[in-house]
């Protein structure tokens, strides 16, 4: 019995240490401080690190380039390229201003007019975002920075035609997906279709967000 029992436990262990060189030989990547399901594809790498060297990147959003980005980073991500390109710190929205959220980054959005909340003093900072979501903040981003800046870098033209889902953006969000678009910020994800409703993810946030800044510079 004992022997039996023995060779059970060492069957486990055997299981076991197998399965963690596995998950280590999953997770460890170039440098070894990303995992490979966090590293950012190979097409955006490169504007990634310039983003990191002008110091775009955030604490939420250095990590996790994959994944649908949420209102929360999303809003960090901003007030980061606003404050950077207009070399002013935003004040933040008094700190009751949503029942669901405090964070300093969210409630500088908000007083700046980049963010709104969800309705009934919630901002959902959890929930994810559209592309049609992403560039009316971004396009109120650029409004904030050329007022604060002095400088117009966008030219506001804000002509659909050319894409034939033009119907599917909503009206409230039409300026800015075609301003953005216009001015190569956010570019169609065809040269005739807008796809408003797809998500966006960190690591395509990033690279508007350094277009933004480059536009800016």
């Amino acid at each position: 019995m004992m022997k039996q029992t023995g060779k059970i436990l060492l069957a486990v262990c055997a299981v076991c240490a197998l399965l963690s060189a596995n998950a280590l030989a999953f997770t460890v990547v170039e440098g070894g401080d990303l995992t490979e399901i966090n590293a950012p594809h190979e097409w955006a790498k490169a504007e990634i690190e310039q983003a990191r060297e002008a110091g775009l990147l955030t604490e939420h959003t250095d990590d996790c380039f994959k994944e649908d980005i949420t209102r929360f980073q999303f809003a960090e991500l901003i007030v980061n390229l606003a404050e950077k390109a207009t070399g002013k710190t935003i004040e933040p929205a008094p700190d009751t201003t949503f029942t669901d959220c405090s964070e300093a980054a969210v409630l500088k959005a908000y007083a700046a007019g980049i963010v709104s909340g969800v309705g009934d003093q919630q901002f959902a900072p959890d929930q994810t975002t559209n592309r049609e979501q992403i560039a009316t903040m971004i396009y109120r981003a650029v409004t904030y920075i050329e007022q604060q800046s002095g400088k117009t870098f966008a030219e506001k033209n804000a002509d659909l035609s050319a894409y034939t889902d033009r119907d599917s953006v909503s009206d409230w969000a039409a300026e800015g997906v075609g301003v953005l678009a216009n001015n190569g910020i956010m570019k169609g994800t065809s040269d005739t279709t807008l796809s408003p409703a797809d998500p966006c993810s960190v690591e395509q946030s990033v690279l508007l967000a350094l277009r933004v800044f480059n536009l800016a510079k």
